[in-house]
């Protein structure tokens, strides 16, 4: 298959996504009403968030709402205009309509802030859609620009131990269709090799949500003044290739850091 017709077909692969996505989104309550565990989890290494958190795949914006309730300036970004309408009215109905601002973005594309303009990003299973190692590595990039030095990006994948890793249909690597959404489990390896090039690793840990619970790797990096790493993009590649799906071993679960 030629370079071009993979590119057509990936690109309309991904405005199907998109089109599923808004569906999903314009349901209210997608989410349910309250916060995730892991904006929990998150709080505890907020403290010094400052200029502001930029939470990217704020969907309807359950989480980014718990973050404005504790204070901090939230810029929610999303590429689903419906969940980015429900945020904007639940602001003004909790009265924090001052504290939030939403931006209509994909992430697939250079983030629209200078750098150094966030204190934290936050992106809670937005790295288990249809990105594959570049996209990773593009992503981080950006992130890694947009925060501050000392900064903290903070992030939750479903884990290749996660009920429905191996379910649906099959698409690439860890990769599974699932009612309709493609979703990226991630292995531990994975989740490291995403570390690097101005971004230390500080926390890596284990989180559960929901009633049939997806499981989830949860990872805070640091932004340091390290140089961004050339490599980053194939040590991506290697994790990819090496992981595997593997649900049946969910009670065996090393949690350790």
């Amino acid at each position: 298959m030629g370079e071009r017709m993979m590119e057509q077909l990936n690109s309309l692969r991904r405005r199907k996504q998109h089109a599923r996505w808004e569906e999903a989104l314009a349901q209210r309550g997608f989410y349910g009403q309250e916060a995730s565990p892991f904006c929990s989890w998150a709080l505890e290494h907020m403290e010094a968030a400052r200029p502001g958190v930029l939470e990217l795949g704020a969907g309807q914006g359950r989480d980014a709402l718990e973050l404005a309730e504790h204070g901090y300036e939230v810029t929610a970004l999303d590429y689903a205009a419906p969940g980015l309408q429900h945020l904007a009215v639940e602001a003004g109905r909790l009265g924090l309509t001052g504290r939030v601002v939403t931006v209509r973005h994909n992430v697939l594309e250079p983030l629209p802030f200078e750098d150094g303009s966030f204190g934290a990003v936050y992106a809670h299973m937005l790295l288990c859609m249809d990105f594959g190692p570049a996209d990773v590595t593009a992503l981080l990039y950006e992130v890694r620009r947009v925060l501050a030095l000392d900064g903290v990006f903070l992030f939750s994948v479903r884990t290749s131990l996660d009920h429905a890793c191996g379910l649906g249909r099959h698409m690439r690597g860890t990769m599974y269709d699932v009612d309709g959404f493609h979703i990226r489990f991630y292995s531990r390896e994975m989740v490291r090799a995403c570390a690097g090039g101005g971004l230390a690793l500080e926390a890596l840990d284990h989180l559960q949500e929901g009633e049939q619970p997806m499981d989830l790797h949860v990872a805070c990096l640091r932004r340091t003044s390290a140089e961004w790493d050339p490599s980053a993009e194939q040590r991506l590649q290697e994790a990819f290739a090496e992981a595997q799906c593997d649900s049946g071993r969910l009670d065996e679960k090393d949690t350790a850091g």
